[in-house]
């Protein structure tokens, strides 16, 4: 196997995936080009990682039927152009991560038979992968409840690529520092993804008025015009923090339950209060927290129920429970998946030499 193509776009939690994947393909010796929208978050992304970038035009269906025949008519366009694409650079494999931007490159490399895995991070698939899973040699799952949505004689649970972002991290206590906080006394890493959360960011801020005497960082992201009043020595706010390195140092996090995050938390053994973003598709955050808060390694508040003194009391409550949270880490551990990348690879193989 020599060269991967690769369909990822959309959101982080299809993008830092694939990304690291393709490390994992770099590290054997293989190359990756990937293929995405040419106006959203993967065109900027993945030419910044190092790797070979396909754009592809592909408005998302909006409005009445009209939009929607426009929609079908850019992706019959689409398909065609991958189909071309695929013909002349001949890929030994095409893998997709989910989002609609997948479908024409996986649909067109199923009718020229070659070999097609998708992955699917979430644990309730997504609508494109559902409808790709019947196309696809194999089905790479994160968790074992989405398995449900696919055919169980090409699904393997494998876990997400990303943890081999933190496989081999260590902890990085001038990182810490440089965010003003002490790592050699117990803080709270609050973080509502690398935006920022408009909704939660005034109940975090009221919040912290009545956390203990812990050390607070709180990433309130790149694109959050709240302006943060608490004055309290020990909050520590930051428009963006490292969030993966963090958690390998924090007591404990308070975060969304994306997929990726989740991955994350395992690996870093990090207990965690999750907060599912209500602003996705199918809730689909509420059934990845589920994974966690089922094997004890986290607990749920959902964004409705959420008010500073609930948020503060959960908080509290962990932080002077360290027997809890100690629990907490070692459920956390037994969902890590350290090999995920690797053994997708490996599976990749197998299915090409078939």
């Amino acid at each position: 196997m020599k060269l991967v193509m690769i369909a990822a776009g959309g959101t982080g939690g299809h993008i830092y995936p694939a990304l690291s994947f393709a490390e994992q393909l770099k590290q054997e010796g293989i190359t990756s080009v990937f293929v995405g929208s040419d106006d959203r978050l993967e065109a900027g992304m993945i030419p910044k990682a190092g790797y070979e970038f396909i754009p592809l035009h592909l408005p998302t269906p909006q409005g009445g039927i009209t939009s929607k025949m426009v929609y079908g008519w850019n992706m019959a366009k689409t398909y065609f152009r991958c189909r071309t694409l695929l013909q002349n650079r001949k890929p030994d494999a095409c893998v997709g991560f989910g989002n609609y931007i997948s479908v024409p490159l996986i649909l067109a490399a199923h009718h020229l038979k070659i070999p097609v895995m998708i992955s699917e991070q979430n644990s309730f698939a997504g609508k494109a992968n559902v409808f790709l899973g019947r196309y696809a040699d194999a089905v790479e799952l994160a968790y074992e409840s989405s398995a449900r949505d696919f055919d169980s004689s090409r699904t393997k649970v494998l876990g997400n690529p990303r943890s081999l972002e933190l496989r081999d991290a260590q902890k990085d206590e001038n990182l810490i520092r440089s965010y003003g906080v002490d790592p050699d006394r117990p803080f709270v890493a609050v973080m509502m993804g690398s935006l920022g959360s408009a909704s939660m960011s005034e109940v975090i801020d009221q919040a912290c008025d009545l956390f203990g005497d812990f050390q607070v960082l709180i990433s309130v992201g790149m694109k959050n015009d709240y302006a943060f009043h608490c004055q309290k020595e020990n909050v520590h706010t930051l428009p963006y923090i490292d969030g993966s390195k963090v958690l390998l140092s924090c007591d404990l996090a308070v975060c969304r339950a994306g997929a990726t995050t989740l991955a994350e938390l395992a690996m870093a053994e990090c207990p965690a209060v999750l907060i599912p973003s209500p602003f996705v598709p199918n809730n689909h955050q509420v059934y990845n927290a589920m994974e966690l808060v089922e094997k004890g390694a986290a607990v749920m508040i959902e964004e409705r129920d959420l008010t500073p003194q609930k948020l503060a009391d959960t908080v509290n409550g962990l932080m002077n429970d360290e027997q809890a949270r100690n629990a907490m880490r070692r459920c956390a551990a037994e969902l890590a998946k350290p090999d995920a990348a690797k053994d997708m690879t490996e599976w990749l193989k197998e299915i090409c030499r078939k």
